[in-house]
Formats: C-alpha cells, structure tokens, sequence
C-alpha cells in the first residue's frame, strides 16, 4: 500500500527535495478539512527555559478517540527528529488535550495531559516546524516544513519565538497552508499561561440555559417576616444573563399583606450558576379571613436563552389569625353547598353530643351550640391528651374543612371548659337532611329497608320513613354496645347524631344517622291516645350505673321503673319540679323502661342499668 503523507507547504524546491527524500511516494498537496469536524492546535506557549507546550483542540461535540493522532516536530528546516508523539486516551467535546516538557512551571504542568522529557516534540524554539497528523494526514502545522526560518517565523505583532500564540475563536479547522495560518493566531507577550488549558471557539455553541423558580409552590406563615424567592439556571452563562420577575396576581396586596419592588431585574453573573433571590416581606396584620396567594411570573430572559417550565410561583400566605364565631356561621357556601371558605381558622364553643367516632386515634364528634353542628376532625389525637366526652362544653380552634358534604373544623387545639352539661333536646325529624348534620335528632317510625336482621360493626343500614323516604343509619365501630346485637323490633325510633357522605356536588344528598348507643334504637309504640308525648326531656347519663337525672318539660308528679315485659321494679314519688334524680343502683343490669307521669300526660324512655 502507498503511503500518503502530507507536511506544512513548501516552495518548489522544497517540493522536489521532497520527492527525492520520499523516493517517489505520493504527495498530493493540502488537504481540506470539514469546519468543526477534526482536531486541530488550539495555543502554542514558546516560553522562557522548557516552558513550551502545544494544546489541541476537540471542536466537536463527541469525544474524539485520539488513537491514529500524532505531533511531529522539524527541527531548523530540517528533517524530522524522530521523537513523534503518538497521541493516546480521549478528548472531550469543545476540551483540550495539553503536552508539555518536564521542567515546564504551573499551570502548563498542572494542566498538561502528556509530560515529556528531553528530547521531544514540545523541545522546540522559534524556527522549528509542528504539525499534527491523523493518520496520515497532515490535518495542522505551525511554521513551514524544511524552511529554516531563521530565528521564527512572523505571527501577527509577534511570531513563534519568545511569544504565546492562542488560536482566534473565529477559527474552526487546522490549516497547513502557513501563508494563511500565520493570521489565525492571538498573540500574547512571552510565558503568558492564562488560556492554557481551555479554549474558545465559534465551534462551540453555547446551549440555551433555561431559567426557572427552584419552587413553583410555597406556603408560609403570616408571620414568617422575610422570605427569599430562588430562580435557578440550568448552568453557568458565558456572559451575563438577566431575567425579570413580576407579580401577575394572586389574592393578596402588594403593600398590604406583602411588600416587594416589582419588576425585579435577576442577574447571573458570567461563570456562576448559582440561584439567584428576591426577598419579600410579609405582613403580619392580624386580620381574620382565609389564605391569600401571591402569583410571579418571569419573562424578558437575556442572550437569547428561555424560561424553564417552571416560570410561574404561587406563593401562599397562611393567615395565623383565628376568626370567633357562633357554629352556624362558621362556614360559608355556595350554590352546591360546597363550603367557599376552606382552611380559614376559625374558634368555635360548643357542647360535645354523641361518642368520638374515630375513638383509635384521632378525632370525629358532633359539636353544637345554639346556633347549629359542627364536625370536629383530626388524624390525631391533641397533644393534650383530650377525649371527646359527651357533656363537654369545649373550645375548638382550627381550619374549616369539607368531607363528602359534611362540615368540618379540622382542630389544632381544644380547650376543656367544662364537663357534664346537659345535652340539646334532640330535634324530631322525619329524615336527616343538611339543617341536621352534627344535630342531636330524633326520627320515629322507621322500617328496615334491606336485609338486616343484625346491627352491622361499622356499616350502613337502609331504612325508611313512612313518607317512603329512604336513608341510612350508620352504625360505627366506636358505638361498642351495638354491633353484633338483633334488631328487636319491626319499628323503630332512633336518635342519634346527622351525618352525611356523599362525593359529588350537588352536596344535597346522602344524608345519614349515627346511633350514639344501642339505646338510641327503641321500639316505635303508637301513642297517639297519650296526651302530651313529649314530656320528657333527658335521661343522663345514658347508660348509667346506677344515678341517672330525669328531666321533663312539665313538673314530674311520679317516676315509675319497669322492665321490657311491663313488670315494675321502682317507683318514686315526683319531686314536683322539672327534674329529679333516680337511684337505680339496688336493680340488676340491664335494659328498662322509665314512665313518667305530669298531670294528664305521659312519658316514657329507655334507660341502659351497667
């Protein structure tokens, strides 16, 4: 095979010296090179002593395998000094590859890739030639092949003696041509070593940095006083960028509730691609009400770099302040009875009616004052240590909340006041409906609607009014006297606390009971011949162990105590006031009936014996 190898142009003479030293092998003149494509020298350092180095340069964006790549050196217009270096190892894309000598000062040594010792291709003075071979192909040269220059050969206001040479950055492929080389070069004064081991060029397009917020979401207190917002850049500029912050909405009041000098110019300085902040003041301003929300936006990024996906931050302030309010208006709603004030804080004062029935861990009880019920709901249980105790008159603060059309108070602190309250007069309904969710309620004649013969643990049970109406009763686990027990009776009256599940707006629908005991559950009895049903007003506590108080709406004449099958066991003489206080500790356990008589009328409930 003919081996084509190809030097730094030379004069005629040269040429045919050439052929004559080559004996005929082939030399087909300057070979031309693709922009950005192959390998070529980036600096030239002829310092003082052995301080001389050459650096080559990865114009593309792959590595470069440098295995097939050599430096040759030609001494004074000589013949070769046959100490060419065959290259080894990769070049990353748009990095260097730097040889030096072994006497050479910091940073050629600190940035060298090859260290050479004595004699070498980088042992070379101003009037040696160096060129760069791929293969072989001549591919870059500095100075001409067999001319003896003299001292150097000119470069610009210098030349390749006593000089540091840095190849211009608007250059893109080597050159063997030297007539033209010669002008591809910056020329710095002697053992200047600060572009040594890095190079620009106009190969290297820089990528489009994106800027973005290092969060596009955050939440902070009323009161947390300064905030830093982060823009992030993807990497270092190569020249400064700058982009621009403003605010593009949001609920709250620049001046107001927050203050921040809008539009804000954000730098990143060249070399430096660490977040960048605009600091914003939040105000304390003790107002009630619910979050407020702070909307920015970046736009105008410089250097024809782009926004990130992350452009746009919502920043929501966190109102600390609770809001006083009666239980009915503690919550406000819209048309599908979905409630527009969420996460406001509120403080309500109620009494707790019916178990906690999230009794494990954890919160779910009825609380009501005058005005209307509320849910009281957490996870977890107070720090406190308080339990929900029917009687309990407490103060509740926390953030309003919505659950599949039941309302909430999602509690962070609860305040005992005081215990064994009397409870609400349950309301007599004919089904649960919204007016009854967190109320005590009362609905008599009632069917089984499926199949139940059982009370489920933790389950729903269809009945029906005798409007035909149909809705559940829920029996939860926490109600520990219920399930597993018969339902005794074809007709029932149930009191308990209204709830409601339901998962689709409009919210006017799934409406529920919750037995607190199994003495809520009663068998329905037509009394319509009795006058004045309604006498009595509440038997606590329910179950007892013996004390229990009765109290009626009129003066109790007399009490009289009887089992289920009618059989009396107590009687007592009425204290003539509306309450009084039956000790029914000397009785065995169990369920019985108490009648109580007021002039003409009657009453009756049922009383659990522990």
């Amino acid at each position: 095979m003919i081996q084509k190898v190809y030097f730094c142009r030379k004069s005629s003479e040269d040429m045919k010296k050439v052929y004559l030293a080559l004996m005929g092998i082939l030399f087909s003149g300057s070979f031309a090179f693709s922009q950005c494509d192959e390998l070529y020298i980036s600096e030239y350092v002829e310092g003082g002593g052995n301080n001389k180095a050459i650096e080559i340069y990865n114009p593309t964006s792959s590595p470069i395998n440098l295995s097939g790549y050599q430096v040759f050196m030609i001494n004074n217009g000589g013949s070769p000094n046959n100490t060419n270096l065959m290259l080894s190892g990769t070049i990353a894309p748009y990095d260097v590859y730097v040889v030096t000598t072994d006497q050479a000062v910091s940073p050629l040594d600190t940035e060298a890739d090859t260290i050479l010792a004595y004699n070498s291709v980088v042992h070379f003075n101003g009037d040696d030639a160096v060129g760069l071979i791929h293969g072989t192909d001549t591919i870059d040269c500095i100075g001409e092949r067999y001319v003896d220059p003299g001292s150097s050969w000119s470069v610009g206001s210098g030349s390749t003696q006593d000089y540091t040479l840095v190849r211009k950055s608007s250059i893109k492929q080597g050159n063997t041509d030297w007539s033209t080389c010669k002008d591809e070069w910056d020329v710095y004064s002697k053992d200047t070593y600060t572009n040594i081991g890095s190079h620009s060029s106009d190969c290297y397009v820089p990528p489009t940095l994106e800027i973005g917020f290092k969060s596009t979401a955050e939440f902070v207190s009323e009161a947390a006083g300064k905030i830093d917002v982060l823009v992030s850049i993807s990497s270092a500029p190569t020249s400064d960028v700058m982009v621009t912050m403003n605010v593009t909405g949001g609920s709250a009041s620049n001046g107001t509730d927050y203050s921040v000098t809008v539009p804000a110019t954000i730098t990143f300085p060249s070399g430096n691609s660490a977040d960048q902040m605009v600091s914003i003041t939040i105000t304390d301003n003790m107002t009630t009400g619910l979050d407020k929300t702070i909307e920015l936006a970046l736009s105008s990024v410089t250097g024809g770099n782009k926004l990130s996906a992350d452009s746009m931050m919502t920043i929501t302030i966190q109102n600390d302040d609770y809001r006083v309010s009666k239980i009915r208006d503690a919550a406000s709603y819209d048309a599908d009875l979905n409630i527009t004030n969420r996460n406001e804080l509120v403080e309500v004062r109620g009494i707790v009616h019916g178990p906690d029935y999230d009794g494990n861990a954890g919160y779910s009880f009825a609380l009501t004052d005058s005005t209307g019920g509320i849910n009281i709901f957490n996870f977890i249980d107070m720090a406190s240590g308080y339990q929900a105790t029917e009687g309990d008159d407490i103060t509740v603060r926390g953030k309003m909340n919505f659950y599949n059309g039941l309302t909430e108070v999602e509690c962070d602190s609860i305040k005992l006041n005081s215990q064994g309250n009397m409870l609400d007069e349950a309301m007599k309904v004919t089904k649960p409906s919204e007016a009854t969710e967190s109320r005590l309620i009362r609905i008599e004649k009632l069917y089984i609607a499926d199949t139940t013969t059982v009370w489920p643990s933790n389950g729903n049970v269809w009945v029906r009014n005798d409007d035909m109406d149909t809705f559940q009763v829920r029996i939860d686990r926490d109600v520990a006297d219920i399930p597993g027990e018969a339902v005794a009776w074809d007709t029932l009256t149930i009191t308990g606390i209204g709830g409601q599940f339901v998962s689709f707006a409009p919210y006017n629908s799934g409406y529920q009971v919750f037995p607190r005991k199994l003495a809520d559950i009663e068998q329905w009895v037509d009394k319509s011949s009795v006058r004045d049903l309604n006498i009595v007003r509440h038997i606590y506590p329910n179950p007892t162990t013996g004390l229990v108080q009765v109290a009626a709406f009129n003066n109790i004449d007399n009490v009289v105590v009887t089992d289920l099958t009618g059989k009396v066991t107590a009687s007592f003489d009425g204290s003539h006031t509306t309450s009084q206080t039956l000790d029914l500790s000397g009785m065995n356990a169990g369920v019985y009936l108490i009648h109580i008589t007021s002039g003409a009328s009657t009453g009756m409930a049922k009383v659990i014996l522990k």
